[in-house]
């Protein structure tokens, strides 16, 4: 079984399995970063540590994600080009079931992605389906190696 924090892009609802997450916070102010992806939405500070963060419906939908209450930066493990440990921000909408456990098997979806490799399985809740995002494949290898450059 599978607990998982739930959230909308463009109408469809998708997952991080909660051993992924470190922290959910209140959307705060981003500072920008000139010259990367378009998905990356900017920097913040938490906890002594400069995080990046990604905008998870721009990268799956083309459109920044709405700033709406229910919008959340969802801090997450993610390992970096060394393979160590860092912090990941995801700007995420529609936060608003907050976690949900018991989602049941989850299932490959039947189609491969190799345009985007961070789609995982998905989890059918009767009248939905939830997709999952393989946080450890949500950023192409140079990218990650630029984000989290040590200096």
């Amino acid at each position: 079984m599978t607990t998982a924090l739930l959230f909308e892009a463009g109408g469809q609802q998708y997952g991080l399995d909660v051993q992924q997450i470190v922290e959910v916070v209140p959307a705060v102010h981003l500072r920008s970063i000139p010259g990367v992806a378009a998905y990356i939405a900017g920097l913040f500070h938490y906890r002594d540590t400069i995080v990046p963060v990604i905008d998870i419906s721009r990268l799956l939908t083309g459109s920044d994600a709405a700033k709406r209450f229910s919008t959340r930066l969802v801090l997450v493990h993610y390992p970096d080009a060394t393979k160590r440990e860092r912090v990941l921000g995801l700007l995420v909408e529609d936060v608003v079931q907050g976690l949900v456990e018991n989602l049941g098997e989850l299932m490959a979806p039947g189609i491969a992605t190799p345009e985007s490799p961070f789609l995982g399985k998905i989890a059918s809740t009767g009248d939905s389906m939830i997709q999952f995002l393989r946080v450890e494949d949500l950023l192409p290898e140079d990218l990650r190696t630029r984000l989290f450059a040590e200096d």
